[in-house]
């Protein structure tokens, strides 16, 4: 039985290249990659399918094109490369994939949150806490509290001041977001929910670091047990 192979077009072939050349160090984050005319000379290719190359890499976060200027390898994680990862992962529709995603967050929201616990400024203590005033509408209405919610996480995520720790965050931004909507529609007391971060905060603010990380993931695994109770009373399996 003859085994189908896969033949990758030029423009692919190409990708791939670059790819491996800035993954082995050739052109390191905010490089200009080599001119138009060098790269079709090296790849022996149409002007129009060395562009269709490019346009994937921009596509993927991997590099920006400026007109005029070139292309440039990126100089900063890029949260749509990492986000094209994600794609195939619906914790919505998955009791076991909510669970993957639970204990995915719980590690990156713990170690946010030494990392806040050790770097935090007074500035941003400040921040922090006018985060955590929340007037009546932000209560009662289940949408408005977890995004708020989710932009009180984020702030932490910036303060611990790791650039893969807050582009982590960002990709997983609609699994998480998800995730907290089911936790805001699942508590009757979402003054008593808000509260549970001040311990957190106030770790963060003495610069507790191992308090920090523990509270912020004993947080976390009390929110899951109310969205699995939630999911699993509306038939996901």
């Amino acid at each position: 039985m003859a085994i189908p192979i896969h033949k990758v077009t030029a423009a692919e072939a190409i990708v791939e290249s670059l790819k491996n050349r800035i993954h082995l160090g050739e052109f390191e984050p905010g490089d200009r990659l080599p001119s138009e005319q060098s790269m079709l000379l090296d790849y022996k290719v149409s002007r129009l399918t060395l562009r269709e190359a490019l346009a994937r890499l921009s596509a993927l976060g991997i590099i920006q094109v400026f007109h005029g200027k070139g292309a440039f390898v990126k100089s900063k994680i890029s949260v749509e490369a990492l986000d094209n990862v994600l794609i195939p992962m619906f914790p919505s529709r998955n009791l076991d994939r909510m669970q993957d995603l639970e204990e995915a967050r719980s590690l990156i929201e713990s170690e946010i949150a030494a990392k806040a616990a050790e770097k935090r400024t007074p500035k941003q203590i400040k921040w922090l806490e006018s985060l955590m005033k929340f007037e009546d509408e932000f209560i009662v209405n289940p949408e408005a509290y977890a995004e708020r919610d989710y932009q009180f996480h984020l702030a932490l995520a910036e303060v611990a001041d790791n650039q893969f720790f807050l582009a982590m965050y960002q990709v997983l931004n609609q699994q998480i977001s998800f995730f907290l909507l089911q936790y805001a529609r699942s508590i009757e007391d979402r003054k008593e929910a808000l509260e549970r971060h001040c311990p957190i905060l106030d770790a963060i603010i003495d610069q507790d670091i191992e308090k920090a990380r523990s509270l912020a993931r004993i947080h976390s695994s009390i929110c899951a047990s109310y969205v699995k109770k939630v999911m699993k009373n509306n038939g996901v399996k």
